[in-house]
């Protein structure tokens, strides 16, 4: 029979089987402590040594011991190898689920129990009859918990109990009043229960020490609460040495991808054995005599949040207070600040027949991938309109440009306290050419198509962060100038948003069963938390006008890492993406055909066709030859004269891909100006990048596909893709795809991020395809020398000198002037280098 398909019925579960509550009994089995049996007491008669020796009494010499499995059934079921119900535990061991479940063992578990009371035998004479029962002494308060009525205890002290239990602060029940009140409270709130159960074995100090095995006492019982060792790879954890009696075992720690905890349960040691109810359940006949030894095999729930970096160009002021998608920061002109009051001008140019001129704000917006709180939609068919408002991978942006990033995140479902998150941080690596804004603001959704958009307008809630190195209540956000503990780039900047105690307080609720603060959850999720919503940590940079800015197929980086944590210490996951921000360079040679011009007189304009703007730059100090691009303007008086070097070259360094016209104006005195506009596209270097996606436990051999296809409904990627069939959007290739490993108690498979190969940018002049040249550059501080493709399209302009004409009142005056403006129209030479693909 095959170990993956064998189950035919009861696994684990049931509160009078898994928990091994002993059952009421009507005749005396055993004594109280103190005057119970001992095998090693040789004063034995020889009815008590037969009973002692066929474990039909309890033997008070003995300890007992407790050992647990700890496996995730979400991937179980989703492999198609486990179905609830399918096994019934006995509490006694069973090799048949051990094998079954060895791959979805999970480790990082921790048990902590507490040894709660004595086993006692109830034996009352009243009234001519005696009644004799097996039950279980528990502190009041625990009781309380249970919801017990004191009322309804046995009263151990009674004139005609036989063996009277002189015990403070506690009561009797038998074990269907423990059973049926535990179910009870369950049943009635799990997870409020579940919780209390949490908090009073946390008030003998265990919240908060994770150390195997490590014991803490409570002054006013002196009962000890005792961690377990936490389970290792196989999922096992095991004590012995148990003092008999009853105790509560409570799941208090769980590892990152646990997202419920297994119910409270009470163990009786010893107990005595059940009979199976199945043919596969191992056993023998049930009634028969004590055990010391008790197996248990628990599940998990598990799952795992997502991660998603996304960019674009940012439209509106990042410091207003108010909803950030719903508003729209338009003007006359271009002002490329953060706090701009104008970072939208309408496109009223209609030179382009493709595009149509703007006339209301959210058309303009949506037009270019915006998204707008009046619910116009993002992304408009309208022809010859940019995307720069569409939030992407990958993005082209000028120098100066503001950017809107967001992390998306969905959170993991949160339940009991033992699932509580105690980390949630993003780590956002910024390359060296993007300035940090100080701007970084959180926004909660219930629903994805909002939180790709980051529709604020419609979010569940906003952090409204507003500094840049601060302590602020639910978060921490700290910026390192030079990757501080990173070393992924030099010069780059870090930005750490790592939420605060006050912060993952909020995130976690109040840990009874309820709904999140959007009112989803069915009932099953920590009340009055933010479990399973969409959380968007958003902020801005600005493009910097400066050489760090890399141009190029190379881009500039922008890398986050998300790390989360439950209750284990020690036990976390990361998940990462990528974003890419690309620019370029025009590198113009001016050069006269006597070589004997004034380059000083000669003067370009800049203008984007695109977006209807003309480029604002400033001179290098270093190097007069490069003009580093600063901003827009619609005024053609305001936009940046560019006047070449003697030696002819203006580099105008950081240009977003789009259509261009670079225009003369100016030239020296008795040379002819170029007759028309240079008209240059870039188009922009592109690459897919794939965040990486979670694995589970289970991901090995013939289950992964199953379990991909099952887990939650599918393990998908950001592009909607089951992950072991992901596909790279641009070529169509195969992208990342999970990791095979062999199982070890821990999540595997992970689907790393994908970063495509480049499609290279490209350039036309006059519609003539152009070479690009190479970019070449060094990284912060470092001294290493790189180069990026595809950076600068190369243009070479010659003015030639003007025809001369005969003097005035000469011969031939007429004739010689139209051949003279003739021979000037052709007496410009524009040179443009012709597209060759570079050898690798």
């Amino acid at each position: 029979m095959s170990k993956k398909n064998f189950f035919t019925k009861a696994f684990a579960g049931t509160l009078a089987t898994l928990m091994a509550v002993t059952p009421a009994v009507s005749v005396p089995v055993f004594a109280a402590p103190g005057t119970g049996q001992d095998s090693t007491d040789g004063t034995n008669n020889t009815q008590v040594a037969n009973d002692l020796e066929n474990s039909d009494i309890i033997d008070y010499s003995k300890t007992g011991s407790l050992s647990i499995y700890k496996y995730d059934i979400t991937s179980a079921e989703a492999a198609g190898d486990y179905t609830e119900g399918e096994r019934f535990a006995n509490g006694e061991k069973d090799t048949v689920v051990e094998e079954t479940m060895a791959d979805y063992a999970i480790q990082g578990v921790q048990f902590t129990y507490l040894r709660v009371g004595n086993i006692e035998t109830y034996s009352n004479t009243e009234g001519g009859s005696s009644q004799v029962n097996v039950v279980y002494e528990i502190p009041v308060k625990l009781a309380e918990i249970l919801k017990l009525d004191a009322e309804d205890a046995y009263k151990m002290n009674e004139d005609g109990v036989a063996e009277k239990c002189t015990n403070k602060g506690v009561l009797h029940y038998d074990s269907t009043q423990l059973s049926d009140a535990l179910a009870k409270i369950l049943a009635d709130d799990e997870l409020a229960a579940t919780s209390a159960l949490e908090e009073y074995l946390y008030s003998y100090g265990t919240q908060d020490s994770t150390t195997d095995g490590s014991v803490t006492t409570s002054e006013d019982t002196g009962v000890e609460a005792v961690n377990m060792p936490k389970t290792d790879a196989k999922g096992y954890t095991h004590v012995e040495g148990l003092e008999l009696g009853l105790y509560l075992l409570v799941e208090t720690e769980v590892p990152e991808q646990v997202t419920s905890t297994t119910n409270p349960w009470f163990v009786s040691l010893p107990f005595t054995n059940m009979t199976p109810e199945d043919e596969n359940a191992t056993g023998e006949e049930g009634g028969n005599y004590w055990l010391y030894d008790m197996t248990c095999y628990p599940k998990n729930q598990t799952g795992n949040p997502t991660l998603d970096k996304s960019v674009r160009n940012a439209y509106s002021n990042t410091n207003a207070v108010d909803d950030k998608n719903g508003t729209i920061n338009r003007g006359d002109a271009y002002v490329s600040s953060k706090d701009s009051e104008s970072l939208v001008v309408f496109n009223d140019d209609s030179n382009n027949p493709n595009n149509e001129k703007d006339t209301d704000e959210a058309a303009y917006v949506a037009n270019r991938g915006g998204y707008t709180s009046d619910g116009t939609t993002a992304g408009k068919d309208g022809a010859g309109y940019s995307y720069d408002f569409e939030y992407r991978d990958t993005n082209t942006a000028s120098a100066g440009d503001v950017l809107d990033y967001i992390l998306v995140s969905r959170l993991p479902k949160i339940t009991s306290k033992g699932t509580f998150l105690s980390e949630y941080t993003f780590t956002d690596i910024l390359s060296a050419g993007l300035a940090y804004n100080k701007d970084v603001k959180i926004a909660f959704y219930d629903n994805p198509t909002d939180a790709n958009a980051n529709n604020t307008a419609n979010a569940v809630t906003q952090w409204n962060l507003n500094s840049g190195d601060y302590t602020q209540g639910y978060a921490d956000v700290t910026v390192t100038d030079e990757s501080g503990s990173s070393a992924w780039k030099d010069g780059s900047t870090e930005l750490t948003v790592k939420l605060t105690e006050l912060g993952l307080q909020t995130l976690n609720g109040k840990g009874g069963n309820g709904n999140n603060i959007a009112g989803q959850g069915g009932g099953k999720v920590s009340n009055e938390s933010y479990s399973d919503l969409y959380m968007v940590v958003y902020y801005t940079v600005t493009v910097n006008s400066d050489a760090s800015l890399v141009l190029g197929d190379e881009g500039n980086e922008n890398d986050v890492v998300l790390e989360w944590s439950r209750t284990s210490d020690g036990y976390y996951n990361t998940l990462e993406d990528r974003n890419y921000i690309y620019a370029y360079s025009l590198d113009l040679t001016k050069q006269f055909s006597d070589n004997e011009g004034d380059m000083s007189q000669v003067e370009f304009k800049l203008y984007n066709t695109t977006d209807a703007y003309y480029v604002m730059a400033k001179q290098s100090a270093e190097d007069p030859a490069v003009w580093y691009v600063t901003g827009k303007t619609t005024s053609k008086e305001e936009a940046t004269t560019f006047i070449p070097t003697e030696e002819g070259r203006i580099v105008v360094y950081g240009l977003e891909a789009d259509k261009y016209a670079m225009t003369e104006i100016a030239t020296d005195n008795g040379y002819t100006l170029l007759e028309d506009s240079i008209n240059i596209v870039i188009t922009p270097t592109d690459r897919d990048v794939i965040a990486s996606v979670a694995g589970t436990t289970g991901l090995t051999g013939d289950q992964v596909d199953a379990i991909i296809a099952a887990y939650h409904g599918g393990i998908f990627n950001e592009n909607g893709q089951l992950v072991n069939a992901s596909k790279d959007d641009i070529f169509g290739t195969d992208a990342t795809r999970p990791d095979i490993e062999d199982a070890n108690g821990r999540t595997i498979g992970k689907t790393d991020m994908h970063v495509g190969e480049i499609v290279a940018a490209t350039a036309t002049v006059d519609e003539v395809s152009a070479d690009m040249k190479e970019h070449t550059y060094t990284e912060g501080e470092g001294t290493e020398q790189k180069t990026s493709a595809n950076a600068t399209v190369v243009l070479n302009v010659v003015n030639n000198k003007n025809f001369l004409l005969p003097k005035t009142g000469g011969y031939g005056t007429i004739l010689f002037t139209l051949a003279g403006c003739a021979a000037a129209v052709g007496g410009v030479l524009l040179v443009t280098k012709k597209s060759k693909k570079k050898e690798a």
